[in-house]
């Protein structure tokens, strides 16, 4: 059985339930699990045979979670910038004239830049294409959560291939659920996707909740997200995402619920008493002025105990994935938004990262914090950088300094995806070079040449 120790790291920032954070730490990892945390001088005599991972200039962490991506959207980054609308426009047609050499190109991209961004496991609400994400997990080595879009309610500007009754949209969740379900040695969660919750009828979502109880799976999806689709929530039902849900008996803790920013306390209540769990992007929000910080309530959230996490979104919402660079945004967007510099600490922002992470994905009993019996997904930090020195608080270089790029080593189930800045499961250098060409061919089919193009003339 293959060994890892990690030792000498400047800090292990455990996130175990008394929170140590142990200098000069080590961590040993004995086939897929953690078998030992503590000091160097008294885990390494006991792992002499294992293959040794040096931990100076190194800060070690729980594997970090993004609860939020979209994996098809990776192609069409950047198309869609500061406009209105862009949804049916823009996403979904990026999406819509995908073919399968498209979407294998533009998961296994995505799943690059979360290896390097120290990401171990994420939540993709939903695509088209989920078994093609399945397999690009295979070969990256990823742990996450991965679902089928279903939606019902077609609107106009809607795809022709994305139309579907609420018979098919269930029928084709099951299939996909059934399949993947805990599949890859249980790296691979197959849940139900609303993706939005206003494009549901009340079949529909009564359905999933069916769904997901028959096999033992989560719901996730977007809901409260913004503006537009709340007023339209209120104008067809009288109410918001939320108290739908509720109305309809899906809302409970096997959920994950997406933005959740337009809702009010008598939502925020039922949240809390169902024990939903929600995502925070506020990249995403930034990027398409969709007025999350300002409006929400995550504050008020976390003060009642909800599980908070954090996400990127996409490609063409947040247009980065970079988990790190979201805690920041999250912790710096409300100190400023409330005026009150405690309102939010680096402490609950890698919380969030990490076992809040866990919990918002079901997995907190075996991911999240560095504990020995626990599944080995560790991120390894490089802190031997300029924007890190001095370290006089860890955590708060970690929230207020850091970003995806000091990722130095990643380890899922005990198998190291990257290491020395290295991604070891995929090729970067071919895959650069086949998403450029995919990508111009694509946005060509689309007949979006016009929104890629910059604003100051390119000779």
């Amino acid at each position: 059985m293959s060994k890892i120790l990690i030792e000498h790291a400047d800090y292990v920032v455990t996130v175990d339930p008394e929170r140590r954070i142990i200098r000069d730490g080590a961590v040993a990892i004995v086939g897929d699990r953690i078998a030992a945390v503590g000091k160097t001088d008294r885990i390494r005599p006991d792992y002499a045979d294992a293959e040794v991972i040096d931990g100076r200039g190194k800060m070690v962490l729980p594997g970090l979670f993004d609860t939020h991506i979209h994996g098809a959207q990776q192609l069409g980054r950047g198309l869609g910038d500061n406009m209105y609308q862009r949804f049916f426009t823009h996403l979904w047609k990026i999406e819509s004239e995908m073919d399968e050499g498209d979407a294998l190109c533009a998961f296994r991209l995505c799943q690059l830049e979360l290896i390097r961004a120290g990401v171990t496991c994420f939540a993709d609400p939903g695509n088209y294409f989920p078994g093609i994400e399945a397999q690009a997990m295979k070969e990256s080595g990823l742990r996450g959560i991965i679902s089928r879009t279903a939606l019902d309610v077609n609107r106009p500007g809607t795809p022709e291939r994305f139309c579907e009754t609420t018979a098919q949209a269930l029928a084709r969740s099951e299939e996909f659920v059934a399949e993947h379900h805990n599949t890859l040695n249980g790296r691979v969660k197959a849940w139900v996707s609303m993706r939005m919750a206003f494009g549901c009828s009340d079949d529909l979502l009564r359905g999933m909740g069916a769904l997901a109880r028959k096999h033992g799976a989560g719901i996730i999806g977007h809901a409260c997200s913004s503006r537009e689709p709340t007023v339209m929530a209120n104008m067809k039902y009288g109410m918001g995402d939320v108290a739908r849900l509720e109305q309809l008996g899906v809302l409970g803790p096997n959920m994950l619920l997406l933005h959740m920013a337009w809702l009010g306390m008598d939502e925020v209540m039922l949240v809390k008493e169902r024990d939903v769990k929600v995502s925070i992007a506020p990249g995403s929000s930034f990027h398409q002025a969709m007025g999350n910080i300002n409006r929400g309530k995550a504050p008020e959230m976390a003060g009642l105990g909800i599980t908070l996490s954090l996400g990127s979104d996409a490609a063409m919402s947040g247009n980065f994935l970079d988990v790190m660079r979201n805690a920041y945004l999250m912790v710096g967007g409300y100190l400023e938004a409330r005026m009150d510099p405690k309102t939010f600490t680096p402490e609950d922002a890698v919380e969030m990262m990490t076992i809040d992470g866990a919990r918002s994905t079901l997995w907190e009993n075996d991911l999240g914090s560095l504990e020995a019996g626990k599944q080995a997904d560790v991120t390894v930090l490089d802190i031997m950088r300029p924007e890190w020195q001095p370290v006089h608080n860890p955590i708060s270089n970690l929230v207020y300094c850091a970003h995806g790029g000091c990722a130095d080593t990643v380890i899922v189930d005990g198998r190291v995806l990257m290491r020395d800045k290295k991604v070891l499961t995929l090729n970067e250098h071919d895959l650069y070079a086949e998403a450029r060409e995919r990508a111009a061919v694509l946005v060509k089919r689309a007949g979006l040449e016009s929104s890629a193009v910059p604003r100051w003339p390119m000779a």
